[in-house]
């Protein structure tokens, strides 16, 4: 299916102004059934759903690896995940509110990242990379990106595993990385001698999953938030922000790149 649309805009330039034809994304609910937890809601362009699933499921702490998931079903905008855990809610739910209530408690996005912090352990991949190969993939990341090409309105990840790729784009920072980290997963790559690129901020719920995963290595375009850093340092991942041009600024644990080549 095809989740490109057009809308019509006022273009405007240098005084000047036409009504023109704009692409975009159809970005859709869907929705994740995962066990026996209370539904989670998620805008999303609703494609490589059984990545973002699986990477979904690694990253929110859900499961420890793929082979603890038994199965995915999409149902239309339902996503039915079954794993080996058999996780139960910690809360009875009874109306929608209570759902997004649920959803609320449970994000890290909600501001419950510092409870998270007592439980992360360092990462102690010794992976390094060239700063001239951070700026060449983050290039690559763009050239790969075919739906933010044509409408600007999506984000794009991308997954580095020795010299293979998996790009992915959604109109979520998030999505986009629990997709690349998915899809890994299921090809079985060693995602301790991976790293990520991706569009978009780097809060401390980005960094989270990153180490919950095993990832040492977050690149992005734009810049860290001071809760990310804090992650970051307790983590011990590299954290590359600004990448432009052939420039970038390396935060935490700078071993792991050859600032030399």
């Amino acid at each position: 299916m095809n989740f490109i649309k057009e809308i019509p805009a006022m273009r405007w330039k240098e005084g000047k102004y036409e009504e023109v034809m704009e692409k975009t994304v159809q970005d859709e609910n869907i929705v994740f059934h995962i066990d026996d937890l209370p539904p989670r809601k998620f805008s999303t362009y609703p494609e490589d759903l059984d990545d973002f699933a699986v990477g979904y499921c690694l990253g929110d702490g859900l499961v420890e690896s793929v082979d603890d998931i038994e199965s995915i079903e999409i149902d239309g905008k339902n996503v039915l995940v079954k794993t080996k855990l058999s996780h139960k809610p910690h809360m009875e739910i009874e109306s929608e509110s209570d759902i997004l209530g649920y959803q609320s408690v449970m994000s890290d996005s909600a501001g419950g990242w510092r409870s998270e912090l007592k439980n992360i352990q360092p990462i102690g991949s010794d992976l390094t990379v060239k700063a001239s190969d951070i700026i060449e993939n983050m290039k690559r990341l763009t050239a790969k990106a075919s739906i933010w090409q044509e409408t600007g309105s999506v984000h794009v990840a991308q997954l580095v595993y020795e010299d293979q790729f998996i790009t992915r784009e959604d109109v979520s920072r998030h999505v986009a990385v629990d997709k690349v980290i998915g899809a890994a997963a299921k090809a079985g790559f060693d995602l301790s001698r991976s790293y990520v690129c991706y569009s978009g901020r780097m809060p401390a719920d980005m960094l989270i999953k990153i180490v919950r995963v095993g990832i040492p290595i977050l690149v992005s375009n734009a810049a860290p938030a001071g809760s990310g850093y804090e992650i970051a340092k307790k983590g011990n991942i590299t954290m590359i922000g600004f990448v432009r041009d052939n420039r970038f600024n390396l935060y935490n644990a700078y071993e792991r790149i050859e600032l030399d080549k």
